[in-house]
């Protein structure tokens, strides 16, 4: 039989008599039960209007039954199916259904049960305003006699609540619903409370007790076998995934959702979960299938009548449009979004988003004086909602605003904000995004010339990029990950200009070490952050590197980030001591044990108690004498010469060499034992040729020093000079370097000009002589050694440098070895434009 023909029946029953308390078939009824409660609500549906089609007829005489107890009524087979419309989305059903209550005796004002289904309807429709209304009468009609159903309308305008942006009233609500669910044994409705309690501490930015929740609510459907439930519990738990950054992991709880809601034909819980993938899948940056997820949810949500999915499809779908670039389509997305949010809900969670939506397009397009007031509209409401993490991504999209329009210390102030909150509440990707915009305005506060410290700026900026691109390596997306580092890059470019223009590489701020390592290049700050790394450990560190490359500075910088910082650091190079004094040296000795020794001597294992031993040329260590060092590494233990007795020292060792210890191990020169205790860290320096980027700021902070105030290289160098110099192989390294930065300065303190030259052995030479091109002499090879004119940097390698470096001017002045206020003059003195021109 179809449909249309059971409910054409149920309408033909007698109005006679109190007709709502006549037994319903108790087998059909049975078969009904269980279809509801196994999600099968079309089976449901069928049955139930067969046992109202078979309820027997009673003409022209009024039916007064007694119903016995636990049997089931017509009354309860309306209601029922009521419940299995609703579970079908099938509100026009529903309303014929309730208008035709009165032939069954049923008065539609007096059901509760009734009106709890048409305020769910309501709630699915967006209309959170009636919803709130309504079931606020019956709470306060009913509120001293309590009635079970009293429960339900809680949890209804609980849920209105919770979208008309009133949580703490939505929190009330669904915890006195939630108790009195536990209470009167309703575990199905208790778990949906509790899967609510979920959302309400989702919304908060409380995370960790939203997981909890809906944890709760899954094992309580779970337990009930409900799938649909199940279901939008994965869903909910999906959600919480993304917010915290683990996108992986909510694409896991999405597929677990679909698989649920798909086998019960849940296509409203489906349409919500197609907006929760396609965000995800735009945040992935899979624009295309986010886009087809999120226009299959739209047009679900239209289909469905769900006002409130149709707005948050096209909420997401302005963001792929606005990830995309196309602002102007993401703004037109937005608009529709908001006039269909603020019709349901003027103040409610989907009008804030969209608005701060809506400013962050407008920034995006060049237009912040445009993005502020709608930015500064949003932020009470995120407020009032009590949304943190809303409040934390506004006060993120307000920081690059105000950085837009020149406020910056209200920018600074607003990412600070937006970092520490999204700290504490654990959005991943969202504090990824703040800790970058955070990094972007110190490097705008460094750049205005306002900040007493400027490299401090740099350095919190280096620290927030970092930190930043930590959490995108997390998300495994390139797109994050790539820009992470393209951030990273130009704050090392800026901190290298400063230290140029400072003569000296700036001074390492995150803890107290006083060493200076001068480097500008990427492979060089590996090896510098892998040393700080192994400063923190008692293992011994081997440092290798070729003869000149500052093995001894890592050491010492070792040595001031470690623990031990305020003990002795004793440096001893190996192959100054002679063979047969190492022993005494290194251990001490007592008195009489040798002739001379007239007094007890401790050694460098003494001296360096507490602190660091730092051994030079390592690879020059006695073979006879490598057991005993071996011993000290593996036990802290050693004999001073003459004195039986064992002797305990705590120090750590630091050891370099420019050998091949493998090569010296293969020779039967060096213990292999010791030679893999030593290796434990190991630290590699590279040689200059390998970092040419670092030639000219090392020369640079050599003739610093030499002269005792920051210098410019154009003021020893011509442009021929510094090519050659850059080209130079520098077999000495640093140590070289620093050898030419003092012959430059007496040449030029002699003669007033420095010229350079190539030797064969390719070894530079400084040379006094004429401005005129120098003439090579036999065996040697010029090498643009001209005398420096003073005019410094040519207007055809001015022209160069700018164009390599795409018109940026503090790219160009580091090509060029110059200052930027020293680029400026000779920009203005030669004729090129200072100021860039808009096409």
């Amino acid at each position: 039989m179809s449909d249309n023909s059971q409910r054409a029946r149920i309408t033909a029953l007698p109005t006679a008599g109190r007709v709502r308390d006549l037994p319903l078939d108790p087998e059909i009824w049975q078969l009904a039960h269980e279809a509801f409660v196994q999600e099968d609500y079309e089976t449901a549906l069928t049955k139930i209007r067969h046992a109202l089609n078979t309820v027997p007829s009673h003409e022209g005489r009024p039916v007064v039954p007694v119903p016995e107890p636990g049997v089931p009524t017509v009354k309860d087979g309306v209601v029922l199916c009521a419940r299995c419309l609703f579970q079908l989305d099938r509100y026009e059903e529903f309303e014929v259904l309730q208008a035709s209550a009165g032939r069954w005796g049923l008065v539609p004002e007096k059901m509760p049960d009734l009106d709890v289904v048409n305020l769910a309807f309501a709630c699915k429709q967006g209309h959170y305003g009636k919803v709130v209304s309504e079931a606020g009468a019956f709470i306060r009609n009913q509120r001293r006699d309590l009635p079970p159903v009293i429960a339900h309308f809680l949890y209804l305008r609980g849920f209105a609540y919770s979208h008309l942006g009133k949580p703490e009233r939505a929190r009330e609500d669904i915890e006195a619903a939630y108790s009195l669910f536990k209470i009167l044994g309703e575990h199905l409705e208790s778990s949906r409370a509790a899967n609510l309690m979920g959302v309400l501490h989702l919304r908060g930015g409380r995370f960790p007790a939203a997981g909890q929740w809906f944890r709760r609510a899954l094992a309580g459907h779970t337990r009930l076998g409900k799938l649909k439930n199940m279901g939008g519990n994965h869903l909910n738990l999906g959600i919480i995934a993304y917010k915290q950054g683990d996108l992986g992991q909510a694409m896991v709880e999405f597929e677990s959702a679909a698989g649920l809601l798909k086998s019960v034909g849940a296509e409203v819980s489906l349409c919500r979960l197609g907006i929760a993938r396609g965000n995800t899948l735009r945040l992935l940056r899979n624009f295309s299938a986010a886009k087809e997820c999120l226009l299959n949810a739209y047009e679900s949500a239209g289909r469905l009548l769900l006002s409130r999915e149709e707005a948050l499809a096209l909420e997401f779908m302005g963001d792929v449009a606005r990830d995309e670039n196309r602002l102007d389509q993401a703004r037109r997305y937005y608009s529709r979004a908001l006039a269909i949010a603020g019709a349901i809900a003027p103040d409610g969670d989907i009008v804030m988003e969209v608005m701060r939506r809506q400013g962050e397009a407008l920034l995006l397009l060049g237009r912040p004086s445009e993005a502020l007031p709608v930015l500064q509209r949003a932020l009470p409401l995120a407020v009032k909602q009590q949304d943190r993490f809303e409040q934390a991504v506004i006060c993120r999209v307000l920081s690059g605003t105000l950085l837009a329009v020149g406020d910056l210390e209200s920018a600074a102030g607003q990412a600070r904000k937006s970092v520490d909150e999204l700290r504490e509440i654990g959005a991943r990707i969202e504090l990824m995004q703040a800790l970058r915009q955070r990094a972007e305005v110190a490097l705008a506060r460094t750049d205005s010339g306002l900040h007493a410290d400027p490299e401090g700026l740099l350095e919190e900026a280096w620290q927030d990029a970092m930190e930043a691109l930590d959490l995108a390596l997390k998300t495994e997306v390139d797109h994050w990950i790539l820009g992470g580092r393209r951030l990273l890059n130009t704050i090392s470019g800026r901190r290298r200009l400063y230290e140029q223009e400072d003569g000296c590489v700036r001074k390492e701020k995150s803890g107290p070490a006083q060493v200076r390592i001068v480097h500008v290049s990427s492979c060089m700050r590996d090896v510098i952050q892998l040393a700080d790394a192994f400063a923190a450990s008692h293992e011994p560190v081997l440092i290798t590197g070729e003869t000149g490359t500052g093995k001894e500075l890592f050491a010492h910088r070792l040595h001031e980030r470690s623990p031990r910082r305020n003990k002795e650091m004793v440096c001893v190079n190996v192959s100054a001591i002679g063979e047969n004094m190492f022993a005494r040296e290194f251990f001490g000795h007592v008195r009489g044990a040798f002739t001379g020794a007239e007094a007890d001597a401790g050694g460098f294992a003494a001296l360096a108690d507490g602190g660091t031993l730092f051994l030079d040329e390592i690879g020059d260590l006695p073979l006879e004498l490598q057991p005993q060092l071996l011993r000290l590494l593996q036990d802290g233990t050693y004999q001073a010469v003459g004195d039986p007795r064992q002797r305990h020292t705590d120090l750590r060792l630091v050891a370099a060499t420019n050998a091949d210890l493998k090569q010296l191990v293969a020779e039967g020169r060096f213990r292999a034992d010791l030679y893999y205790r030593l290796k434990i860290l190991e630290l590699k320096i590279p040689a200059v040729r390998e970092r040419r980027e670092d030639i000219l700021p090392l020369l640079r902070y050599f003739l610093s020093q030499g002269e005792g105030h920051p210098v410019e290289l154009s003021r020893y160098f011509n442009d021929a000079g510094l090519d050659r110099i850059q080209c130079h192989l520098w077999p000495g390294n640093v140590r070289e370097i620093a050898m030419v930065a003092r012959q430059a300065q007496v040449q030029l303190a002699s003669r007033g000009t420095v010229c350079v030259e190539l030797e064969g052995d390719g070894h530079p030479v400084f040379v006094t002589g004429p401005a005129e091109e120098p003439v090579a002499p036999a065996g040697r090879t010029t090498g643009g050694g001209v005398s420096l004119p003073r005019n410094g940097v040519g207007r055809e390698r001015l022209l160069m440098a700018l164009t390599e470096s795409a018109g940026n001017r503090a790219e160009a002045a580091r090509k060029l070895g110059v200052s930027r206020s020293t680029l400026y003059r000779r920009m203005e003195k030669l004729g090129v434009a200072t100021k860039l021109t808009n096409n």
